[in-house]
């Protein structure tokens, strides 16, 4: 008889279950796991927990079984040792059959509800367990208030107007640098939006549903409806819906301000020769490595521009002595801190530069809003005090402040059309009776939905050539553990502190080499499933000791390198597949060169160097699935900006080859990412293709 049908999530776990659970996380000097939120986290799950029901009624019956079998009726009344004895058994000998996948369930749970905060389904309470004070985990540290913006006033449906002079899709960097570019210069501008207006408080703080670390429905959307069809290897392809594992659907946040409303910040420039990669290292066996149409030179007054009208933290010297700049940086630095001390004294003794990481983060107080509380879930999250900067709370609210700029929230653009003297768009937007369809009339369309939606709408539309859709990468990532004899990893943000670009574009890596950055400290749920060192225990007293004291222990590094482009790397439109709107959805596809794979070759042996010379031991590359997803959060490439449209998607100032009024501004413009964060890029290009449009305004308008 199946036990787990028709019962509650709390019903669940009988006594035999959370006994168990006591041995998991049995109590010491803290509590045990049931009673140190397990209990707790069980009752608010709801729907979160139904892929455990088989598991957790099989574990309950396999429990009665072996206590039987030692001398008891009932696992919950044996011994602690005779429970270990039985649980160990699962683990280790899977007798019976299939009890080590079961235990590994329970012991995922176990990890869920006494070292991860969460709120459930818009619940208003949120669990907090006590093993994050365990670890000295606090989302807001002591003496820090957490401070709420004033929300975005977006306008109704029935308050749009038939026609503006710009209709903008999306809110992220290139869409916000666009609408504050073209509302400034007099435009009416109509800034579209997927997502809710959600608060800060929304998005933050929620380790089970936030988007860089979704391991159920994601916080930052997109949600049920927004299918995509994966082509994973081996010809396996997978329909991902919007409600699951976001790191297969796609780690971009869908959120009001998109990926800058949740990101740690980093905010590099691009090196000159990452402008001119065929140039540099021609075209290895069919990669689609392209030049951009510009240069550095023509990039740098907005590369300077954006470091100063998003707000960057940074500081001239070693970072900065291969990118001329016309300005130094409107912020100091985030102060340092263990990691960059430990960090920077070995690339001294390497002769490697390095230098504190730049940041859109107020590291003082600027514009309003106050300095960084450094806390320790920055990335993946909504800052609690409002200090970081992107898209939401800098270009945005500058446009809006024009009175030019009309906001439109939860309403989605499902059809573009080009024309000769207007272009339109089709929407859906949410009403209290259900959503209806308006169309829109604009002078212009601003596509800024990012490297997947915004080829998917454009193909969708019947806009674009063979290139649009082409060339989709991101960057290879690299991660290398290590041990140290003393702590160093503590929770304290806002994250990667320390970098070094000598291996960009040097001698050490191959095909444009890659940034080298501290790695953060991981949330505790991370840490308590991976443990980030070898032999830890993996469950039980040992792997709670290991939590509290060992853990600071473990300190490693981070890669992020070129990938070269591929043009069978593409989005395309998925054959039956439709979205709730009754859209194509995009199919994805990412295939991966070899010479990205050297990238990632060079980028371990130089920062398993690096953590040899800080004194690390049991250095290890970390391994586990494809290191770059098909639509990661630096995605990139997929309406490529060239001078012919037999290679590019778009022209160089982002309008759609064979479109008159159709322009891209966003991340799909890259040709080729970089060896950094291509965020910066993102706005300072944005800036120079909006600033393109007010100038070039098209005639007949």
């Amino acid at each position: 008889m199946d036990r787990s049908r028709g019962a509650s999530p709390i019903e669940l776990f009988t006594a035999n279950i959370r006994a168990a659970v006591d041995r998991i996380i049995p109590a010491d000097s803290w509590p045990a796991g049931w009673d140190g939120g397990v209990s707790d986290y069980v009752a608010m799950a709801n729907g979160d927990l139904d892929w455990a029901r088989p598991a957790l009624g099989w574990l309950d019956t396999a429990l009665d079984t072996a206590a039987q079998a030692n001398g008891g009726s009932l696992f919950a009344a044996l011994t602690t040792e005779r429970q270990d004895a039985i649980l160990t058994s699962f683990e280790i000998e899977d007798d019976p059959p299939g009890a080590a996948t079961h235990f590994a369930a329970l012991r995922r749970i176990c990890w869920e509800g006494f070292y991860a905060s969460s709120a459930h389904h818009g619940s208003i309470k949120r669990h907090t367990p006590i093993g994050l004070e365990m670890v000295g985990f606090r989302a807001v540290p002591l003496g820090a208030t957490p401070v709420e913006p004033d929300p975005i006033e977006g306008i109704r449906p029935d308050q749009v107007r038939v026609g503006y002079d710009a209709i903008v899709i999306g809110s992220g960097p290139g869409g916000g640098v666009a609408a504050e570019i073209l509302a400034s210069a007099g435009k009416t501008v109509l800034l579209i939006e997927r997502g809710l207006p959600l608060p800060n408080a929304e998005l933050r703080g929620d380790h089970l549903h936030g988007k860089r670390n979704a391991v159920y429905s994601p916080s930052a959307g997109p949600g049920a409806g927004h299918p995509r069809l994966a082509h994973l290897k081996d010809d396996e392809y997978r329909v991902i819906d919007g409600t699951g594992d976001a790191s297969l659907y796609g780690l971009n946040a869908m959120v009001f301000g998109g990926g800058t409303r949740l990101w740690q910040g980093m905010s590099w420039r691009f090196l000159p020769d990452d402008f001119a990669m065929a140039s540099v290292f021609g075209n290895p066996d069919g990669a689609g490595l392209a030049d951009w149409p510009i240069d550095y030179d023509e990039m740098e007054p907005y590369y300077t521009r954006a470091e100063w009208e998003l707000g960057v933290s940074g500081a001239e010297g070693s970072l900065t002595s291969r990118t001329p700049r016309s300005a130094g940086y409107p912020m100091p630095p985030m102060t340092t801190e263990p990691a960059r001390e430990l960090l920077g004294a070995a690339a001294d003794s390497l002769g490697w530069g390095w230098g504190p990481i730049p940041l859109a983060i107020n590291s003082v107080p600027r514009d309003g809003r106050p300095a960084c509380v450094r806390c320790p879930q920055c990335v993946g999250h909504a800052c609690p005090v409002n200090a970081k900067n992107g898209s939401n709370n800098t270009f945005i609210p500058r446009a809006i402040a024009t009175g030019n700029c009309d906001v439109l929230f939860d309403a989605e653009v499902i059809n573009v059309r080009d024309g000769v003297r207007s272009a339109s768009v089709t929407l859906m937007a949410s009403t209290s009776t259900g959503p209806i369809e308006l169309t829109v009339t604009g002078a212009v369309v601003v596509v800024s939905a990012g490297a997947v939606e915004t080829p998917r709408l454009l193909l969708a539309s019947g806009i674009g050539n063979d290139q649009l859709g082409r060339h989709l990468h991101d960057h290879r990532f690299v991660t290398i553990l290590g041990t140290m004899d003393d702590a160093v990893t503590d929770f304290v943000g806002p994250g990667h502190s320390v970098a070094t670009l000598d291996h960009v574009h040097g001698e050490s890596i191959p095909w444009g080499g890659g940034v080298i950055v501290d790695l953060m400290a991981l949330l505790p749920l991370s840490s308590a499933s991976h443990p980030a060192m070898p032999g830890v225990p993996r469950w039980g007293s040992g792997h709670k000791e290991w939590m509290r004291n060992g853990r600071p222990h473990a300190f490693g590094v981070f890669g992020i390198g070129q990938e070269i482009p591929l043009a069978s790397s593409r989005v395309t439109l998925a054959e039956g597949l439709r979205d709730r709107w009754g859209k194509p959805a995009a199919a994805l596809r990412k295939d991966v060169h070899w010479a990205s794979v050297e990238v990632e070759a060079g980028m371990a042996r130089v920062g398993t160097q690096w953590l040899e010379v800080a004194g690390a031991h049991d250095i290890r590359r970390q391994y586990g699935a494809e290191t770059a997803s098909a639509a990661g959060e630096h995605s990139c490439g997929t309406a490529r900006m060239g001078w012919d449209p037999v290679t590019s998607a778009t022209d160089p100032w982002g309008r759609v080859h064979g479109a008159q009024r159709v322009i891209v501004c966003d991340s799909s413009l890259h040709p080729t990412n970089g060896s950094v964060n291509p965020a910066l890029t993102i706005v300072a290009n944005a800036l120079r293709v909006a600033e393109h449009l007010t100038r070039n305004w098209p005639t007949g308008s």
